[in-house]
């Protein structure tokens, strides 16, 4: 691999970046993703925001020392919003929350857009993000998943359709593997995470007496996946 080296679960969310793309990176911290994605010729050009002028400076340092400042924009502002009219096709938002990572949506009425891409990496609350998304007019095109210091991630590829709809607490928690898609051996080792997770919160609430119902729904559910296996031919 030419470029910047990066992690795993990083490398998944550059992998969802179109060719060509005038790039941004929200909560950029060191820049390791939009240098990775000029350095490899993905990326034209790319934004780098951060609301903290200490991992905006690292990254400046970092653009400088790839001999990419003049392909470089950095902005410190909190969220997406500043970068209207600046013509970003795709944008990312990796490393935060579910609910911070709909916030940012919400606020960058620019990615209402059907042109835009969101590549979106929440660290928790995925099915907060994944109602969140549906509920505004995006929909989910792409999940992609990956193991990183032995914790599982999810990174979302989506896009504005305006077509508003609710999604099952199921569709929510597990997003397009709920129904066969993108089943796969990196989604099975992300499933097999989110039995044990919830196999704990359905003990933890059976022994306090507080009712289950929804846990075990969705158990039920991710077991049943796990035992259909992976259908042949996906890789």
């Amino acid at each position: 691999m030419k470029g910047w080296a990066l992690t795993p679960r990083l490398r998944s969310a550059a992998a969802l970046v179109r060719q060509d793309a005038v790039f941004a990176d929200v909560g950029t911290d060191h820049a390791y993703l939009p240098i990775f994605l000029l350095t490899d010729g993905v990326v034209r050009f790319s934004y780098c925001t951060d609301i903290n002028e200490g991992p905006l400076a690292s990254a400046r340092r970092n653009a400088e020392a790839a001999g990419l400042l003049s392909r470089t924009e950095f902005l410190l502002t909190d969220g997406a919003a500043a970068l209207t009219d600046k013509g970003v096709s795709d944008l990312a938002i990796c490393g935060m929350g579910g609910e911070l990572i709909a916030e940012i949506i919400e606020r960058a009425e620019w990615t209402r857009d059907k042109r835009v891409n969101l590549i979106l990496g929440p660290m928790s609350k995925q099915a907060h993000l994944r109602k969140y998304l549906y509920s505004r007019g995006y929909t989910v095109l792409k999940e992609a998943y990956t193991t990183d210091a032995g914790k599982h991630y999810v990174t979302l590829l989506a896009t504005y359709v305006g077509e508003c709809r609710e999604i099952s607490d199921t569709e929510a928690e597990l997003g397009l593997i709920s129904d066969g898609r993108e089943l796969s051996p990196s989604s099975r080792d992300y499933l097999l995470g989110k039995a044990r997770s919830y196999e704990k919160s359905v003990r933890g609430k059976e022994l306090s007496g507080a009712a289950a119902g929804d846990e075990r729904e969705v158990l039920a559910a991710i077991k049943g996946l796990l035992e259909n296996g992976i259908p042949e031919g996906r890789v």
